[in-house]
């Protein structure tokens, strides 16, 4: 089974810990042979961005699954011109689903908490969070996932009462025990779906 993550740096999973501790290389101890795992993860990628290296990064690998998370830079305030708003972010996930073979699973992932007092861009954000700014987002993946009957992680809630615990001092990224984290979860969550079985 080849699958794909696609997504942003949280999908990359190299800022802030060595390679080893990579969710995605520590899912693939877990899920053992007859599995190749791709890493199409690009730091700083917003939705937009992402999908514009679609087909060359993930389609091109002619994936059985993919495992989709981003939309973390869809709201830079430093850069209008990037920002993806809503009704943008839904058109980018109708094209996904449009260019996916018909034989591809997908697992849809929300974007983890953000801790807004550590975050870089606190200060530049009106309403004074970030992570409030994403939820509507976020819902937009739950509602997306549940309309095409895809299996959704929902790393926020999942992440939300240890955010502390998981999250860089960055107040983002996640650190060894997230990385960690991140990987059992999809792991018991393929597991549930069926993707395990051989």
């Amino acid at each position: 089974m080849r699958i794909v993550a696609f997504g942003d740096s949280i999908t990359e999973g190299r800022t802030g810990v060595r390679p080893e501790e990579n969710w995605l290389l520590l899912l693939g101890k877990k899920v053992g042979p007859g599995f190749e795992l791709f890493n199409a993860g690009v730091g700083g990628n917003s939705a937009r961005e992402a999908m514009a290296r679609y087909e060359r990064d993930v389609l091109a690998r002619d994936p059985d699954a993919i495992l989709l998370e981003f939309g973390g830079n869809n709201n830079d305030p430093r850069n209008p011109q990037r920002r993806v708003d809503d009704a943008e972010f839904k058109q980018h996930l109708i094209q996904f689903k449009k260019l996916l073979p018909k034989s591809c699973r997908v697992m849809m992932i929300t974007f983890p908490p953000i801790i807004d007092e550590l975050h870089a861009w606190r200060n530049l954000i009106k309403t004074g969070s970030l992570d409030a700014e994403l939820h509507s987002q976020r819902q937009i993946v739950r509602d997306f996932a549940a309309e095409n009957r895809w299996p959704l992680l929902d790393l926020y809630h999942l992440m939300w009462d240890r955010r502390y615990e998981l999250i860089l001092p960055d107040g983002v990224h996640l650190n060894p025990a997230g990385q960690a984290f991140f990987a059992e979860a999809v792991y018991q969550l393929m597991k549930q779906e069926g993707w395990l079985k051989p």
